[in-house]
């Protein structure tokens, strides 16, 4: 799928939940720090909390409700953070991507940029932009930004990874794969993630090409096999191909991501990453 969106060696099998988080699980800023958050706790004589240090607190707390399952006592304590240190892109961005899954573009939209106003050189940020702008169908807005991500970082896997998704969504099934591989794919994963890819938009008939090709190099694969035995129940089904996407069996976690949670191919929005 922050400071949102949104792998390292180990490739990212996307859980890109017919929907896609994604972007999902985040890379954040790292806090700033003044003083050892240690330091506060050490004997002493009533050791002085710095607004760093409280905003730290209030962001640390505001993760934990992400990953309760809590969105809106998150967001209280991204704010609250802001208000003891304005100056925060972590918070900026983990607001952004919380209403972002709100499909609250407007105020994703200042939340991103206010984060990238308080720091542009961040691929994290750029990269969970990127991703929430691939699923508003932006993509040349989308493509820029995870582009602007890796001319920052150009081994960034995260952003290579949604760019795939972006050149999937256009067509270009190569590049896809291509930049799969650059995001810490092998062969048989790349081709299930771009399997996935192209069942979201209802291609199932190339959908179930690419599953069998990714069993065919690594036959021990859970998520081709999940994958292709999703697909081709869709086939077996008529109807809307939209509907029938949402049947497709989202691919296990990732296992080395820096945003495995959401229903969406690695973006930073995982609170406990990092989305």
């Amino acid at each position: 799928m922050s400071s949102r969106r949104r792998i390292h060696t180990v490739c990212v099998v996307t859980s890109l939940a017919l929907g896609l988080t994604g972007c999902a699980g985040m890379g954040k800023s790292e806090p700033k720090k003044d003083q050892s958050t240690g330091s506060i706790l050490s004997s002493g004589p009533e050791p002085k909390v710095t607004s760093v240090q409280s905003a730290d607190v209030q962001i640390a707390l505001g993760r934990s409700f992400e990953e309760e399952g809590k969105p809106e006592e998150a967001r209280a304590a991204y704010l609250s953070a802001l208000k003891k240190d304005p100056r925060r892109p972590d918070a900026e961005l983990r607001l952004a991507i919380l209403e972002d899954r709100k499909a609250n573009a407007k105020e994703a939209d200042r939340h991103f940029a206010q984060a990238l106003k308080l720091e542009p050189k961040n691929p994290e940020i750029l990269c969970d932009r990127g991703y929430s702008l691939y699923q508003r169908k932006l993509l040349n807005e989308s493509e820029a930004s995870l582009k602007a991500a890796l001319a920052i970082d150009p081994l960034h896997q995260r952003s290579h990874n949604n760019l795939a998704l972006v050149l999937a969504q256009r067509g270009d099934t190569q590049g896809a794969l291509a930049e799969f591989a650059k995001g810490g794919c092998d062969a048989s994963d790349a081709q299930a993630n771009l399997a996935l890819a192209l069942a979201i938009q209802g291609k199932f008939e190339d959908s179930k090409k690419l599953y069998v090709k990714a069993l065919a190099a690594k036959p021990a694969s859970t998520v081709a096999t999940k994958g292709l035995e999703a697909t081709i129940a869709a086939l077996a089904g008529k109807g809307d191909p939209t509907a029938l996407a949402t049947r497709v069996v989202k691919p296990e976690a990732p296992k080395a991501a820096v945003n495995p949670a959401d229903p969406a191919i690695l973006r930073t929005s995982n609170p406990s990453s990092t989305n």
